[in-house]
């Protein structure tokens, strides 16, 4: 359903189609888009978290990045996040054959070998051990943080109270029309649900090397998270 950012108003001149169940309506119509967005602040976070490992042989790769897992799992577990909180996102590995004869000159950023490229997210519940989190992967071999997003638990709560605010706004809006047009609104014919779409805020990113050297622990100030929902209202307006 398409999602329009002002009013929509239509008037439909008497007579119009049956509605369900036979009826006919002698009146016109209005139908207006309402949008309705709570804001609040977040309670869960997903880390996103990589790790990198290089070799000539497949199986130095896997068991250098299966241990640095081992590790940053062993390590969150102390923090009170479990496995059930790891969730894995990519797992890639690569082989790059070496040129013969090599060139005399290797760009250092190419690799020749194979590469294993695995990321996953940290589901954390409690905010507070965000920046302990990441700290843990960090120190135990991750070699990536690509971002905090700070999401909304219980999410059908924020999507009753958009869908709330968005009836309440398309209300208003076909009382003003019909206001200014000296009529006023009668039954509600239908109501068509948009759906409630979780809105973050841009992610916070982070670059490793920096963390490495940071002096005290990491801290992520969480960003609010807003959800939106629309609907679509048709009143029968009455003189």
């Amino acid at each position: 359903m398409k999602i329009i950012a002002s009013a929509l108003c239509a008037f439909l001149l008497a007579p119009i189609p049956a509605l369900a169940g036979g009826a006919r309506l002698s009146h016109a119509v209005i139908s207006v888009h309402g949008t309705g967005i709570v804001s609040q602040m977040p309670d869960v976070a997903d880390i996103t978290v990589t790790i990198s490992t290089t070799g000539n042989k497949a199986t130095d790769v896997t068991s250098q990045n299966n241990a640095a897992y081992e590790r940053i799992a062993a390590a969150l577990k102390t923090l009170g996040i479990g496995a059930n909180d790891l969730r894995t996102a990519g797992y890639n590995l690569s082989y790059n054959p070496p040129p013969n004869p090599l060139p005399k000159t290797v760009n250092p950023y190419v690799h020749f070998g194979y590469s294993l490229y695995r990321s996953f997210t940290i589901h954390v519940e409690k905010l507070a051990l965000v920046g302990k989190a990441i700290d843990a992967s960090i120190g135990n071999g991750a070699t990536g943080i690509y971002g905090v997003n700070f999401g909304i638990a219980d999410q059908h709560n924020a999507r009753k109270k958009a869908l709330a605010k968005a009836t309440a706004d398309a209300r208003t809006q076909a009382q003003a029309v019909a206001a200014a047009e000296h009529l006023r609104l009668g039954r509600i014919l239908s109501i068509a649900i948009d759906g409630a779409t979780p809105r973050y805020f841009p992610r916070q990113g982070m670059a490793v090397q920096k963390l490495m050297v940071a002096p005290t622990p990491t801290e992520i100030a969480p960003s609010a998270v807003a959800v939106q929902a629309g609907v679509t209202v048709t009143y029968e307006l009455l003189p």
